[in-house]
This record gives structure tokens, sequence and C-alpha cells, in this order.
């Protein structure tokens, strides 16, 4: 048998037909799985039984067979029929109110968004209102004289032009 490196081989034993048949089954299981939970399962179930009866309790059987459903009395009808009432009531009450929040969020995305173009245009306006008014402060002998006086040699180090062609202080 080949067996590649860091994998481990479970094996049954060679005396597992031996042993009863549902702990046979487990272990056949748990190989197939290449995991020990059905045999741990089966080792609780067998602890909870031997707890039970060492305790003079009877053996727990657990039984998965469907019981037949009653049928409803109609006190039972009418309080089933009044919480599906409820619920759709409900239902629809959070399905009109999704769509009013979803309205008013689109409807705030609106606002935003032009209010967003309009404060865009204002800042354009206002830095075309600055270079404007640069240029003029610039073009002005008297106000340049000033300037050159006070400031000198460093009066190019106080306006410089940027990449984009706007004047900064």
């Amino acid at each position: 048998m080949d067996v590649k490196e860091n994998e481990r081989v479970f094996r049954l034993p060679s005396d597992a037909h031996n042993f009863y048949n549902d702990l046979y089954d487990r272990a056949k299981e748990s190989v197939a799985r290449k995991s020990i939970l059905p045999l741990l399962k089966d080792e609780l179930k067998l602890k909870i039984q031997t707890r039970r009866l060492s305790q003079g309790l009877d053996e727990l059987k657990v039984d998965f067979e469907n019981k037949p459903q009653m049928p409803l009395t109609e006190k039972e009808r009418e309080k089933q029929s009044y919480r599906k009432r409820c619920n759709r009531f409900s239902a629809r009450k959070c399905r009109i109110k999704k769509k009013q929040y979803n309205y008013m969020v689109q409807q705030e995305l609106v606002d935003l968004r032009t209010t967003n173009v309009q404060l865009k245009d204002k800042v354009f306006q206002l830095e075309t209102e600055k270079e404007f008014y640069i240029s003029k402060l610039f073009n002005n002998p008297e106000i340049m004289n000033i300037l050159t006086e006070y400031y000198g040699a460093n009066l190019n180090s106080l306006c410089e032009v940027k990449e984009d062609d706007r004047f900064t202080f």
C-alpha cells in the first residue's frame, strides 16, 4: 500500500467484524469520512446509557418517527390567522418604510450633488476673481515699487506661480 508522507492511514482492526454491528458501522463510517466523529458520538451515547442504567433509570430510547399532526382547534386557527394578518401588515409597513427611506436617500443625494455643483462654481468664480485682482495688483507700478522696497529681492518668493497658473501669497 502506497502511503504519502504526512498522510495518516486509518484502518479497521482485523477483528472489527467481531464488534457489535453499530460499532462496526460507525467504524466504517469513520473511515469513509476520514473523521473520528461518528465513533465519538456513539461512545457518548453509550456513556449516557451506562450512566442512566447505573442510576436505576430506564434505558433512553429516541424515537425519530414523525407523529401525526392533530387538527387545529377553532381557537388555534383564529390565533394562526391573526398572526398571519399581523405579519402581513408588518411586512407591508416595513416595505413602505424601506421605500420611503430609499426615496429620501435618493432626494438627499440629488440635493447634495446640486449643492456640490453650486459650491464648485462658487470656488471657480472666487479663484477667477482672486487671479484678476492679483494681476491688477502686480500691474500697478506704484504698488510694485512699494512691494519691491519692502520685500526687496524676496518679492519673487512672495508671489509664486503654480503649475496651474494660479498665484498664491
